[in-house]
């Protein structure tokens, strides 16, 4: 099959299809502490945050999507423009068909839409692997990236029948990789999270972009895909592996300081609880790209605007003026999420008690 139509495919079933994670995401679970008190204005309140070196206007990023078609192109190029429009940062899809087929690259090519934002460049650990150093250093710098994103898809790239499943000597070719570049280097997962354990083994990268499950599942997406029953089969049954994005989150800031927080991120509320749980920021793909897909580029605004109106609401009743102060708010983790954590050996008891003056 054809890239083109592979992208295609993806972002039509994405729309098309049920393809969301049946387990959540685990926000349920957390409860940000309310305060009846502020004592602050709420006209002061600040959601700027620093994220690679760039201030941003709130702890939120359109996330990895897609690219390598002329319909992805133009769904990126909205993108850039909405992320322009709020100072957010932005990632373009894996660049995997851009490095196959050089004429694809105009698809990935919205820097011009978006000239000051944080943008971010995107490879797989199993393309990676097989690249030289001058060749990513051009897939970046011919995009005008800020920094490179290495997604991590194992579970993707098994179900699919296109799938690069040699994974070997991955970690070794991130250290490469990160001494070779100049910009910071992060890995993302693809919706099914990624482990304390594994986090730990990469613990000389950048940054972390969790992607739990919770949100979109890959593993459903090649479920509609495919045609064969046997491949359907397996597809379900992995439709909703992986490590939820709360559990995700607590796992994995042990070890990163700059974290991102994706997979059924939906609500300022759950912005405002990944960072309460210790993100820097969080990310949004699927309903961002379900307000640009055939619909005016107003709904992609109305939708950024209400992110950061309840974002904003929210840091209010529990009285953070600011990013920081929103970081140190003490939050509680129960139910599910907090069952998981306790048998993986994660207390979050300290979570409740941040700020605590008794």
């Amino acid at each position: 099959m054809k890239i083109p139509q592979r992208k295609d495919e993806h972002i039509y079933h994405t729309m098309g299809s049920d393809v969301t994670c049946k387990t959540p995401a685990g926000f349920d679970d957390v409860t940000l502490v309310h305060s009846a008190l502020p004592e602050i204005s709420y006209a002061d309140i600040d959601t700027s945050v620093e994220l690679f070196g760039k201030r941003i206007d709130a702890p939120l990023m359109i996330s990895a999507l897609t690219g390598g078609s002329e319909l992805t192109g133009k769904i990126n190029k909205s993108l850039a423009k909405l992320a322009h429009a709020y100072n957010v940062p932005i990632s373009v899809g894996s660049q995997r068909a851009m490095h196959a087929e050089s004429s694809l690259r105009p698809t990935y090519e919205i820097r011009s839409y978006a000239p000051d934002v944080l943008l971010f460049s995107n490879v797989g650990i199993a393309q990676l692997i097989t690249m030289s150093d001058d060749e990513v250093e051009h897939m970046v710098s011919s995009i005008g990236a800020d920094v490179l994103a290495v997604h991590l898809n194992p579970l993707q790239e098994a179900l699919q029948p296109e799938g690069d499943t040699n994974f070997s000597g991955g970690i070794g070719r991130l250290r490469e990789i990160k001494d070779a570049l100049s910009i910071p280097v992060i890995v993302k997962e693809t919706g099914a999270g990624i482990s304390y354990e594994a986090a730990s083994r990469i613990s000389f990268l950048d940054g972390i972009d969790v992607a739990g499950v919770g949100g979109t599942s890959f593993a459903a997406v090649e479920y509609h895909r495919t045609t064969d029953e046997m491949r359907k089969n397996i597809a379900r049954s992995f439709w909703d592996w992986g490590v939820p994005t709360v559990a995700s989150i607590v796992e994995c800031i042990e070890v990163f300081d700059t974290l991102i927080a994706s997979g059924g991120v939906r609500t300022g509320i759950d912005i405002a609880k990944s960072v309460a749980l210790g993100a820097t920021c969080a990310g949004i793909a699927q309903p961002f790209l379900s307000a640009v897909y055939k619909r005016p580029h107003d709904e992609a605004r109305h939708y950024v605007e209400t992110l950061i109106e309840e974002l904003r609401i929210t840091m209010f009743l529990v009285g953070a003026a600011s990013i920081n102060d929103l970081r140190n708010a003490p939050v509680v983790v129960g139910g599910t999420t907090r069952d998981y954590l306790f048998e993986r050996g994660f207390s979050v008891e300290y979570l409740a008690r941040k700020g605590d003056i008794r």
